[in-house]
């Protein structure tokens, strides 16, 4: 039987993600991006809830990731002219409940990390592909770069981005080419680093509320993260590429705004590091796979990053797709079926997206529902946000109430044991992964506290 093989486009977080999770499962790869090398400095920063934390552990990531995250413990919400009106313990309670804390990362040393211990990633990673098409039939996939390279395999995962050149060939394939647009954004971002600004209190996450923005600043181990969210007048499907002078125009709107009762957005911008400015697009494509093609992260569950829930997902669709394959593969290779039919390829996505879509689909909401109180998007949300939530320590009793059950049926590779597996109050839907759970339990079967199909 040929060799199972899986293409990747997309040498992002969650592609990255994707080919640790396959490696893990002995299923070989291969990974596309189209950059030409990766630049340390770009990209704000990745959060790392406690369900994902999981895998990492798994993955034999969580070690080295622990040198380079930030701790982060409150939170404290202010309004534009700086007043600080609410602090809470929200992101300590994250670790109480969970047992694993809540983790933030650079996005450019997150990628450096997953790149660098990448299985066999000399030969298995590829920079400077731009894929140009993608060609398919019964025994396989044929994917062309720009550069005159095709890579042959039996599948591809489009983890390529909001604007994934996959999703847009796959659509264009089964005449969905509508489809394309189905992501909407509400609000512009300007993402950015800056240098260490000395009043900055560490392990505290600043967040400034206000009618129709809200600013986000994070206080990393070397730079602090910024985020400022703007509401258009109205939502647009359209793409946009922001000049320097609407990057300029934007900073100068809300240069007196203050991300922390010391700094303003003034201040944050002069001590920048990186910037960069996007549309900030909120959706779920309902069409998530093709003929051997199926998408991932932000191509296929798009969502705001006030939560920071984005990546998390794209991290839990990469374990229940590998999940899927490996069981296929095994009971392939038991009876000995020689190439893996589309029609069998398709009923593991088919199962992956049943399982998925309703997960990614509570955290796009959940993500948009924050985004719109903490923008004081109408007068019910501004006084809830603003006088009810501080009286209430609504931070933490909605982590308890919307957020944890979210992270609680966070996946896990179901054949992979947890070496440093913690729990709290809130307990996983997915027990702890052991030798003895793992061991041989690849049909489904509950053995010694495995989670079976059904669960």
């Amino acid at each position: 039987m040929p060799p199972f093989k899986v293409i990747i486009v997309g040498g992002g977080p969650a592609g990255l993600i994707a080919g640790h999770c396959l490696a893990k499962a002995d299923i070989d790869f291969v990974i596309l991006e189209r950059r030409a090398s990766h630049d340390p400095l770009a990209g704000g920063s990745n959060a790392l809830w406690p369900q994902s934390v999981r895998v990492f552990d798994q993955l034999g990531l969580l070690e080295e990731a622990r040198k380079i995250y930030s701790p982060v413990n409150h939170k404290l919400s202010l309004t534009g002219d700086g007043t600080a009106y609410y602090k809470s313990d929200l992101f300590a309670q994250i670790e109480v409940l969970h047992g694993h804390p809540f983790t933030m990362f650079h996005r450019g040393e997150l990628i450096a990390m997953l790149e660098r211990r990448l299985p066999g990633r000399a030969e298995r990673f590829h920079t400077d592909k731009q894929v140009t098409a993608i060609e398919t039939d019964e025994s396989g996939v044929c994917v062309v770069c720009a550069d005159g390279s095709r890579f042959e395999g039996s599948m591809v995962i489009g983890a390529d981005g909001v604007h994934s050149t996959v999703r847009q060939m796959m659509l264009e394939k089964s005449s969905n080419k509508s489809e394309d647009n189905a992501m909407e954004t509400t609000y512009v971002g300007l993402y950015g680093t800056c240098s260490p600004l000395p009043k900055l209190e560490p392990g505290t996450f600043y967040e400034t509320h206000g009618s129709g923005y809200s600013l986000q600043l994070g206080v990393g181990q070397t730079c602090g993260y910024f985020l400022l969210y703007h509401r258009l007048p109205r939502p647009t499907r359209a793409r946009h590429q922001f000049t320097r002078d609407e990057i300029e125009a934007m900073v100068d709107k809300y240069a007196d705004i203050h991300f922390t009762p010391d700094y303003s957005m003034r201040d944050v911008w002069e001590a920048k590091r990186w910037h960069h400015m996007a549309h900030i697009e909120e959706g779920l494509p309902k069409t998530w796979y093709g003929e051997r093609v199926v998408l991932l992260g932000d191509a296929v569950h798009k969502m705001t990053p006030n939560v920071g829930f984005g990546f998390n997902n794209g991290i839990m669709s990469a374990v229940a797709l590998t999940n899927g394959l490996r069981k296929l593969l095994l009971v392939t290779n038991k009876k000995d079926e020689g190439i893996i039919s589309t029609q069998a390829l398709q009923g593991v996505f088919a199962d992956w997206e049943r399982l998925r879509k309703p997960q990614a689909k509570k955290a796009v909401e959940l993500s948009a529902l924050y985004s719109r109180v903490v923008a004081w998007d109408n007068l019910f949300y501004r006084v809830v946000d603003r006088y009810i939530t501080p009286r209430l320590d609504g931070d933490v009793l909605l982590l308890k109430t919307l957020t944890s059950p979210l992270v609680q049926e966070g996946l896990v590779l179901d054949f992979v044991a947890e070496t440093h597996f913690k729990e709290g109050p809130k307990r996983w839907k997915i027990p702890e992964m052991k030798l003895a759970t793992v061991a041989g339990s690849t049909d489904g079967e509950v053995k010694d506290g495995a989670v079976s199909d059904s669960q």
